[in-house]
């Protein structure tokens, strides 16, 4: 059996002994600490309590940005353990979230064509850090992840109304899935998109009703449109995009050409100073440039065999959201996977330069960006210089070149 199959030996073990090393992480970093899951914990209280707007700013640690169905496991833990027993049992979620992950993009990338021990091992070392700041700061992003590389596999396997289901669970906990709800009758797969809508009406809209009351249901839903509409209508006053840095376009533009702080120490890091009107124009053409490239992936990716066009297409769609979304850290790229994992069966010839350019700039974009190995000066300006965004960028020109490619053979 080819050691790219996802039934390979290695490869069904080894996602859950990740798993197993990603509970012991998570427990490490957040038994007895506040972190992002002591929001959770925060918002699962007042869910049940009543009366409280969830998605204020909280000071210093931001506000709650998801639906508020997103509360309810928490609440569900609250309500069966202490807080510590909550936090334990959210570190082993954490763990089992980790194995699935790791195992359903080894299913999405086997479908392509598969990768190699060694491929793996460039994954792992160029991306690990999408997982472990999850696991560091009990970041919900995780299984958002999860939810999308389950119905990416799903829907390579022809499975629509289940890949649909999986991908309207990730939209329900994080709207930026909601991506694929255009893109799927693009790819010829409408029944997965009904699914989807019918997957996130049913869990936004229907299943927190009956926890909260028809008047909190209400309140909640129209606090989160108002958190939503501001962070796109006025993003400088915005609590959840106010010090966004990170590899979206407006994370790196609005950072790069305007003095604008990135933290709530007021640090700039800024090459120009534009106007509001001259970076909303560089803001547009950077992103209609952007639009282009992943419209012409996802086009060109028709002429693959099935298993690759899927592939590419939702990587395209993947690269979409981390592009567009108006807030995005490291631990939201846990839900591109699937895409980074296809990036990793690249070099296809030894002097691949824009291969090597774009993994040079994630190794120090993401598993080399230490404080302690940089510097504080170098550590700040590799996240808020946009090194992540352009490194991305250049993943894409690779996947557009790539595309022309005939889809290569199972190894």
């Amino acid at each position: 059996m080819p050691e790219s199959s996802p039934t390979a030996g290695w490869q069904r073990w080894l996602p859950w002994l990740c798993g197993l090393a990603a509970f012991g992480l998570a427990a490490k970093n957040l038994i007895g600490t506040y972190a992002d899951l002591g929001i959770y914990l925060d918002v699962a209280r007042e869910l049940r309590a009543g009366g409280t707007d969830l998605f204020r700013d909280r000071d210093p640690a931001g506000p709650w940005v998801y639906p508020h169905t997103a509360a309810l496991p928490f609440v569900a833990l609250l309500g069966l353990l202490s807080d510590t027993g909550a936090r334990w049992a959210w570190c082993a979620l954490l763990g089992l979230g980790t194995a699935l992950l790791l195992r359903d993009t080894a299913r999405a990338a086997a479908a392509a064509g598969g990768l190699r021990w060694w491929q793996w091992l460039v994954f792992g070392v160029l991306f690990q850090r999408c997982i472990a700041q999850n696991l560091t700061h009990g970041q919900l992003s995780l299984w958002v992840g999860t939810c999308t590389a389950a119905g990416i596999v799903q829907l390579q396997r022809g499975r629509d109304a289940t890949a649909g289901a999986w991908l309207g669970a990730a939209a329900a906990l994080k709207l930026t899935p909601l991506l694929f709800l255009p893109a799927l009758p693009l790819m010829g797969r409408t029944r997965a998109a009904l699914a989807m809508a019918t997957s996130f009406v049913v869990l936004v809209l229907l299943v927190p009703w009956p926890f909260c009351g028809t008047a909190e249901h209400l309140r909640h839903l129209g606090d989160f449109w108002r958190t939503i509409t501001e962070s796109i209508a006025a993003p400088g006053d915005a609590a959840i995009v106010r010090y966004g840095a990170g590899p979206s376009v407006r994370g790196t533009l609005d950072y790069l050409l305007q003095a604008r702080p990135f933290d709530r120490d007021g640090r700039t890091v800024n090459v120009l100073d534009l106007s509001r009107t001259a970076l909303t124009f560089v803001r547009g053409a950077w992103s209609l440039l952007l639009g282009g490239l992943l419209a012409t992936l996802f086009w060109r990716a028709r002429r693959h065999a099935a298993g690759e066009r899927l592939a590419l297409q939702t990587s395209a769609v993947l690269l979409a959201t981390v592009f567009f979304a108006p807030l995005v850290r490291v631990y939201h790229l846990a839900a591109v996977l699937p895409a980074f994992a296809l990036f990793c069966r690249g070099p296809h010839r030894r002097r691949d330069w824009l291969w090597w350019l774009t993994a040079g700039g994630v190794l120090f974009a993401l598993t080399l960006r230490q404080k302690k190995l940089l510097g504080e000066t170098l550590w700040r300006t590799f996240d808020a210089g946009g090194l992540l965004h352009f490194a991305l960028v250049a993943m894409l020109l690779w996947f557009v070149r790539e595309s022309r490619r005939d889809p290569p053979h199972p190894t």
